[in-house]
């Protein structure tokens, strides 16, 4: 728990010659964590450290600066920042930017640097659009760690624009125009088809050869989609209640490989996922596409990187490499769809 260390000012040039041999960056870190997530606890979380180092790592930053930095709002658990803290902030945050542009500075130098990238995505795309790229990176940048973070698109979009991810990968509805305000966006595709698929036995599997399945029929049966919450799961339900009758009794699983497992496993059942997480089960004919009509909306794959965060080299080439492959991961995808709807 933070309190308020009182202490007697020392001299002023005292008090700068401590801080010059005394202050670390542990603390400056822990300092900016808590700043920007609001308690201990979540400032722990941000840091992947236990609430008690942080805790220490911030007693220890108030000692050496010879003054508090927080205050707790009488009879609440907010923090407040005190007028040495508010003085501190900036050249906290300025001296982290400093330390984190030498280490890309030395990584563009040599790519046997020690460097870390940090990656925000959802499920689908980790498992299916970064994987083969980020093997490529890996063997590019030996010492370099690339660590992939899972969340929903929201969570992706907010962690880049406050500076915690290098990258982010996500996708959205087309027609949503919500402009990060601390991230540069980039538009991988506008394409990409989402997918109603079932067993070859499924009721409705006649109709799908048929390219003859309503909307509405769908209604019937369990449909098992990846996501409770977030931007996918809102779309999807969108487009089965857009009739104004009752749409098929959602599963959402937790994640892609459920979905399908959820379908492998009940013949009455359908699923819903992006194309190009199917692809293996539509060539091997386990699972068939139904041709839905109207057909499910398409949504948006885009990139976001920091603005905030000086950018590894490998940030940039990752990101286009994904750009690269992608199309024809689409198309192939795509052309499995098409095959199996005839």
């Amino acid at each position: 728990m933070l309190r308020r260390i009182v202490w007697t000012a020392p001299a002023p040039v005292d008090s700068v010659r401590r801080m010059e041999s005394a202050l670390e960056i542990r603390q400056l870190k822990a300092f900016v964590a808590l700043v920007e997530s609001g308690s201990v606890t979540a400032a722990a979380q941000s840091l992947g450290l236990a609430q008690s180092t942080v805790s220490e790592a911030l007693s220890s930053l108030e000692r050496t600066v010879g003054a508090a930095v927080f205050l707790r709002r009488r009879g609440t658990h907010e923090l407040l920042l005190t007028d040495a803290g508010e003085a501190l902030l900036p050249h906290a945050r300025s001296v982290l930017a400093m330390i984190d542009a030498a280490h890309v500075a030395v990584a563009g130098a040599t790519t046997g640097a020690r460097a870390r990238v940090a990656i925000a995505t959802n499920e689908s795309l980790s498992t299916y659009v970064l994987a083969s790229a980020l093997d490529r990176l890996r063997r590019s940048w030996p010492n370099t760690t690339f660590e992939v973070t899972v969340m929903m698109c929201g969570g992706v979009r907010a962690g880049v624009e406050a500076g915690e991810f290098d990258l982010g990968l996500l996708l959205q509805p087309i027609d949503d125009a919500t402009a990060p305000l601390s991230a540069e966006r980039t538009i991988v595709s506008d394409d990409v088809a989402l997918v109603v698929f079932a067993q070859p036995s499924h009721p409705l599997a006649q109709g799908a050869r048929a390219g003859s399945v309503r909307r509405d029929a769908l209604g019937a049966y369990p449909l098992y989609i990846s996501d409770a919450a977030g931007d996918y799961h809102l779309l999807v339900r969108r487009f089965l209640e857009h009739d104004g009758l009752p749409g098929p009794h959602l599963q959402p699983t937790g994640s892609i490989e459920s979905v399908k497992r959820g379908v492998f496993g009940d013949q009455r059942a359908v699923g819903m996922l992006p194309a190009y997480a199917l692809s293996d089960e539509l060539e091997s004919g386990r699972v068939i596409p139904l041709a839905v009509h109207p057909a499910p909306p398409r949504m948006r794959l885009e990139a976001l990187t920091s603005r905030t965060r000086a950018q590894h080299p490998a940030t940039r080439q990752l990101l286009e490499a994904v750009r690269a492959a992608y199309p024809a991961m689409q198309r192939m995808a795509t052309q499995k769809v098409q095959a199996n709807v005839r």
